[in-house]
């Protein structure tokens, strides 16, 4: 192959790298919360923070909005996906049909092992945690570490069900479940309770005993449906304060 007629095709494959990267890492921003829900993020932004130029931004633009991550406002730009209290609810409704349906099936696949080293790694992510000054640098990276681990729990439940269409049917509502968790107002206290809960659960399943952790399972989503459902009314509320004094 020449070498003008191999650049060429260099230069068709790194359009094609470069959207890939812009994706993954402007998709992991949107899931640690680092880009907040209701964002408004533009074009000329996205390509200035990673050097790229339109074409990869917008088809990364294109593929979160098929995700709906995205909405796509003409002439106004791109909006991280908002949700209401009612929405969340839905959500969560949408969640515990698809972990509690095929939980008993998955959580037996799982080996002892299995659930010994997540304990474990919940048990170091916790210690970090509470030792750790709240809402500093640190903390906020070990709050990531463990928002990825408890996806990383749930998911492992659900790919483990062998029902392809049930999965590919969480995949569609997973990265939703993850930005509202984001609504969340973080803190040592209330990431201690969602950990203890995990904790219960885990145990359950490492003394096999399945149906108690399925039930534990259940108490789990509503209490955290519970909690951002509490939380998001309190921000509408004070959103609502804020315009009328405004």
């Amino acid at each position: 192959m020449g070498a003008s007629l191999k650049n060429k095709f260099l230069n068709l494959e790194k359009p094609l790298a470069q959207s890939e990267k812009v994706y993954r890492e402007l998709k992991q921003a949107i899931l640690d919360g680092d880009i907040k829900r209701g964002t408004w993020i533009q074009e000329d932004q996205i390509c200035k923070a990673f050097g790229a130029s339109r074409t990869p931004v917008r088809e990364t633009f294109s593929r979160l909005k098929g995700e709906n991550i995205l909405e796509i406002i003409p002439r106004k730009g791109a909006r991280v996906v908002d949700m209401n209290a009612l929405q969340v609810g839905a959500l969560y409704e949408a969640r515990a049909n698809i972990e509690l349906a095929y939980f008993l099936k998955s959580a037996k696949s799982l080996t002892r092992e299995d659930y010994l080293h997540l304990r474990t790694e919940l048990s170091e992510i916790e210690q970090n945690l509470l030792n750790t000054e709240e809402y500093s640098e640190e903390w906020e990276a070990y709050r990531k570490t463990y928002t990825r681990i408890d996806r990383n729990f749930h998911d492992r439940l659900i790919l483990n069900c062998g029902n392809e269409y049930w999965v590919k049917f969480y995949w569609q509502i997973r990265d939703l479940i993850v930005i509202s968790g984001n609504i969340r107002s973080f803190s040592s206290a209330s990431m201690h309770s969602v950990i203890k809960e995990h904790y219960e659960i885990l145990e359950a399943l490492i003394d096999e005993r399945f149906e108690d952790a399925r039930d534990l399972m259940s108490e789990h989503i509503i209490n955290t449906c519970r909690h951002e459902e509490e939380n998001m009314r309190r921000q509408e509320m004070q959103q609502m304060t804020n315009d009328f004094r405004d």
